[in-house]
């Protein structure tokens, strides 16, 4: 009898304990979300004194994204080349991290950073347009925009990694009489892709950075009209997808590195 009170006393002091966890979690939480919004409502009346506009649509508690390290694929670059060429590509090392890919007549280079070029193509396309989307949606590129007259000209698309966009990662395929003619861009592969040491930063503390810059450097703009978290490709020999914020107002676009804080226009 006296065990079995026992255990039923143990019970009890188990979920007490339980339920106190969960209040102190419940409660760290209520605090967080207070501080978010006493911040966003702080940087809202900073941008107001600084006479800037940030927009009303601006999510200000998105989550930042994380470094990602890359590693090359080569049988994706084989891809590539091969649809560019329109054969089967054989690759061949050039050194320093370059890799030929030729079919009998052209050549692709692939560079370590995930750059690539082709010149003096000849591949015939009936449709120079659907063969740009068809390229973007296999390789996970986005919706290209042309600038095309009569079939002859060029289409240029960025590159998005799960979705996000990566700002410096594009490709610009050029047509001319019904043929592609040439190539360059960048791509990156996110299989075996993997998190990164690295800041991140909040949407506000960006901001904030922003206008600081916007002060120091005498930009010229009345509204922030935009602001989210895409990747910038760096390195030329490792690839890596770095996180900055995207600022967009009503003049130009600015990023802001998650780790460093440097504020660049476009």
């Amino acid at each position: 009898m006296e065990t079995y009170r026992l255990k039923n006393i143990i019970l009890v002091i188990l979920l007490l304990l339980n339920g106190c966890l969960l209040l102190t979690v419940g409660y760290q939480k209520l605090q967080a979300m207070t501080a978010e919004r006493q911040t966003a409502g702080r940087l809202r009346e900073l941008y107001q004194a600084s006479q800037l506009t940030l927009g009303e649509d601006i999510d200000l508690l998105q989550p930042p994204l994380g470094p990602l390290n890359l590693s090359r694929q080569a049988e994706t670059e084989r891809e590539i080349a091969s649809v560019l060429l329109g054969a089967e590509a054989v690759s061949t090392s050039q050194g320093g991290g370059i890799y030929s890919y030729a079919s009998e007549r052209c050549a692709i280079q692939f560079r370590a950073g995930g750059s690539f070029y082709g010149v003096r193509l000849n591949l015939p396309v009936e449709d120079a347009e659907e063969f740009s989307r068809d390229f973007c949606r296999r390789f996970g590129y986005e919706e290209p925009r042309f600038q095309m007259e009569n079939g002859d000209g060029r289409a240029i698309a960025g590159q998005l990694a799960d979705k996000v966009p990566v700002v410096n990662c594009s490709v610009e395929l050029y047509f001319e009489q019904g043929r592609l003619t040439s190539v360059s861009g960048a791509h990156v592969s996110l299989e075996n892709a993997a998190p990164a040491a690295g800041q991140r930063m909040t949407c506000a503390t960006a901001l904030v950075k922003f206008l600081d810059y916007r002060s120091a450097s005498g930009v010229v703009c009345s509204e922030v009209t935009g602001a989210r978290c895409v990747y910038q490709l760096q390195g030329a020999t490792v690839p890596r997808l770095l996180p900055v914020w995207e600022i967009e107002t009503d003049t130009y676009t600015y990023y802001v590195d998650c780790e460093t804080g440097e504020v660049s226009g476009q």
